[in-house]
């Protein structure tokens, strides 16, 4: 199983709703033809992609799904999972994730849940998600490895 956990694009208040800026979306770009990079150099076909609810990663889900479309990633499976709410219980949405039949999986979340959630798999491996960040993980017999981790530049 192969798992990407996102964090959304830099989203400041707008309208009195965080909604992703300018830099925002230009960041979601670049890190989205990235995972279409990815996803050709390991011939690996996204199934799903799953978003939190709220605006800022539903725009970054948006974002992300066109250009892997433009990048002619075979079309996949999206849907919006409370489970990926930033104040969500990371150890309940790790067990969701483990138990999904897909196995090329897209996360798009908030902190602190994609930090907690990558602790949760890899303990030893904590660490900060600037916006629009994506850690790589590769679960091989049930045993998670960070192979890497995107940040915009």
């Amino acid at each position: 199983m192969k798992v990407w956990i996102m964090r959304h694009g830099d989203a400041p208040y707008i309208d009195g709703e965080r909604q992703l800026s300018e830099l925002g979306k230009q960041d979601v770009v670049k890190m989205a033809q990235r995972l279409a990079e990815r996803l050709k150099e390991q011939n690996l076909e996204l199934e799903i992609m799953l978003a939190s609810p709220y605006l800022r990663a539903q725009q970054t889900a948006d974002i992300v799904e066109h250009e892997l479309m433009e990048a002619k990633v075979r079309p996949f499976l999206r849907e919006q999972e409370p489970l990926l709410r930033s104040e969500s219980d990371p150890a309940m949405t790790a067990s969701y994730v483990e138990a999904l039949p897909q196995s090329t999986i897209l996360l798009v979340s908030h902190m602190p849940l994609v930090a907690n959630l990558l602790a949760t798999w890899l303990p030893q491996q904590g660490r900060y998600f600037p916006t629009s960040a994506i850690a790589e993980l590769e679960f091989v017999a049930g045993k998670p490895k960070l192979t890497n981790f995107f940040e915009p530049q």
